[in-house]
């Protein structure tokens, strides 16, 4: 077959693609692939126009055709000078330690221990007790659930050993 507008032949493999121009006739510009990387890992190619090639290379940091180093704008990050507390001294009377477990221990034997565990938050949360107080003291409740008493044990395996 023959080219439409020259009059050259054209390759077979152009005909059986439904083509009518040669190459050098044609308008179609020359299709580039733009690679994207939707993880680390793993790429594939998008095959676009010449002008959106450019336009997404532009646009993404991982763009193909740049041999050298992107170039940023340089920005600057205004800090604000610290506040300073010296002489601030801090007001907050917390909860003696030995009084806030004594009042824990009170409630973990009154209703158990999730209600003690969220009874704790909300004295850590209302400011009750300072945040080192509460942790030392929730390890302690979980110490005494994860080991019974001695009484708890004796009423588990004599209940048990009933048939």
């Amino acid at each position: 077959m023959k080219c439409s507008m020259c009059e050259k032949n054209i390759p077979k493999e152009r005909v059986e693609l439904g083509f009518t121009i040669c190459i050098k006739c044609s308008t179609e510009e020359k299709k580039l692939g733009h690679i994207i990387y939707p993880h680390k890992t793993g790429a594939y190619i998008q095959v676009v126009d010449k002008s959106t090639h450019d336009d997404l290379n532009r646009l993404d940091r991982r763009g193909g055709s740049s041999k050298t180093a992107k170039h940023y704008k340089s920005f600057s990050v205004d800090k604000p000078k610290p506040i300073l507390f010296k002489d601030k001294k801090c007001t907050k009377v917390y909860t003696k330690y030995d009084v806030a477990l004594e009042l824990v221990n009170n409630y973990y034997e009154k209703w158990g221990y999730e209600p003690t565990l969220q009874y704790l938050r909300k004295l850590n949360s209302s400011g009750d007790i300072p945040l080192m107080t509460r942790v030392k003291i929730q390890d302690i409740i979980t110490e005494r659930y994860l080991n019974p008493s001695p009484r708890a044990l004796r009423r588990k395996f004599k209940s048990n050993n009933v048939c």
